[in-house]
């Protein structure tokens, strides 16, 4: 019988006729991770690092999360180390979601050992490329036959097995035309590694100024060159004022709620109609600069939050949060960047918290003004020049993650045309 062909929406000029479509078992190396003993494995960096499910998350190869080395290794455990330009994909993941089909490309020879539920494919010469092998795990098709494989393990795990991976039929163009389009994609790639990058030394340079600016190890002068008055301690009752507008009419339809950030430093986001409860006339009006905090810290937010709307527009929150206005936008983005560190929150609002009935945690807004004293600035205009420093920052780090959003859609959308 006649293998289908057939040829993707978005190509290079200088190529013609059509892709075939081949299983991947026909055009790549497959190999299945070993399960290296976990006695065995040593948590100082070694020689060797054994690469499990966890070290690749969202098609990223991150080598902090839970690594696990070898010093040596025996003959059988090489025929596991990893080669550059391999790819690798996870195979198991939890039932209902897809927190796996995850794959990355090895940019390293002989460093990396593959462990069991993750499996190589690598080229064939002359028949594939390994660029063109790791790009085509990302497109929405190859994923939706992944996942169709799906099938059910141990308690609430679910698996696609390598024999059902290597039976997955997908469309191959010659080995020209795939290494025109990996090269391609490479590129793209690489330009968004140096956003992320560059978006990181730009968070990792705000956090180190804004430690200095709030130890006061870094002040600015005035417009004369001369020192600022010495900093205040002041509670937040004497910088906030509560407010209990309430959306009454039910005219304000847009939810905040808080969304995790690096697991325990939030922000205040819009996530959507669909997470209010079905009569919203009690919840809480928030103002653009309003700063809330939460009255009835969770498992999920044990530290609590304090945050500001920085959204510049209305919306509402649930009444289990307190909403404030702060004296001017200054001091409200002064706060937002102390509370930023979890642990400035942490210590504000541990002390505070009041355990109620079935073990419940609240805080209540009379308490809330009156904890620990904040350090901020006497000045008005050093208030407004670190406000104005911080947030200039903020914008930079926001322009890059814009371009980065931006760059991942246009990529998905290549992805989405250049294959078939």
């Amino acid at each position: 019988m006649e293998k289908k062909k057939n040829t993707p929406k978005l190509r290079f000029p200088e190529f013609t006729g059509e892709w075939e479509e081949k299983k991947l078992g026909e055009v790549a190396i497959f190999k299945s991770g070993y399960a290296f003993k976990s006695e065995f494995m040593l948590s100082k960096k070694c020689k060797y690092q054994i690469l499990k499910m966890s070290n690749v998350y969202q098609n990223e190869l991150n080598l902090e999360r839970n690594p696990s080395y070898l010093e040596s290794i025996d003959e059988k455990q090489k025929d596991f180390l990893l080669r550059k330009g391999d790819s690798i994909l996870t195979l198991t993941g939890t039932v209902g979601k897809k927190d796996f089909g995850y794959s990355v490309i090895i940019n390293e020879d002989n460093k990396f050992l593959l462990n069991q539920r993750l499996v190589l494919l690598r080229e064939i010469a002359s028949i594939s490329a390994n660029g063109f092998i790791n790009y085509i795990l990302s497109t929405e098709k190859f994923l939706f036959f992944f996942f169709a494989e799906a099938k059910g393990g141990t308690g609430n795990q679910t698996n696609v097995s390598t024999e059902d991976v290597k039976n997955i039929s997908l469309g191959f163009p010659h080995l020209s035309e795939q290494t025109k389009i990996a090269t391609f994609l490479a590129a793209v790639d690489e330009k968004l590694t140096q956003l992320k990058k560059k978006k990181t030394l730009l968070e990792q340079y705000k956090k180190g100024v804004m430690q200095k600016l709030f130890s006061q190890e870094l002040r600015f002068k005035d417009d004369n060159n001369q020192d600022f008055p010495d900093w205040e301690e002041k509670t937040l009752e004497e910088i906030l004022v509560e407010h209990k507008t309430r959306n009454k009419n039910k005219d304000i339809k847009e939810v905040f709620s808080v969304a995790k950030i690096e697991g325990v430093v939030n922000q205040i986001d819009h996530l959507g109609r669909s997470y209010a409860s079905s009569d919203t006339s009690n919840y809480k009006v928030v103002f653009p600069y309003d700063l809330i905090y939460t009255k009835s810290p969770t498992s999920d937010f044990p530290y609590g939050i304090i945050k500001q709307n920085k959204l510049k527009r209305t919306g509402i929150v649930s009444v289990l949060y307190g909403v404030f206005t702060p004296k001017s936008e200054n001091i409200g983005l002064l706060l937002d960047y102390y509370f930023s560190n979890w642990k400035n929150t942490y210590n504000y609002l541990n002390p505070l918290v009041q355990k109620g009935a079935k073990n419940t945690m609240n805080i209540n807004n009379e308490v809330f003004l009156n904890g620990s004293n904040i350090p901020l600035p006497a000045s008005e205009v050093e208030q407004e020049k670190i406000a104005t420093f911080l947030s200039t920052i903020d914008e930079k780090i926001d322009h890059c993650e814009k371009h980065i959003e931006q760059m991942e859609a246009w990529k998905k959308g290549l992805l989405q045309q250049m294959f078939c």
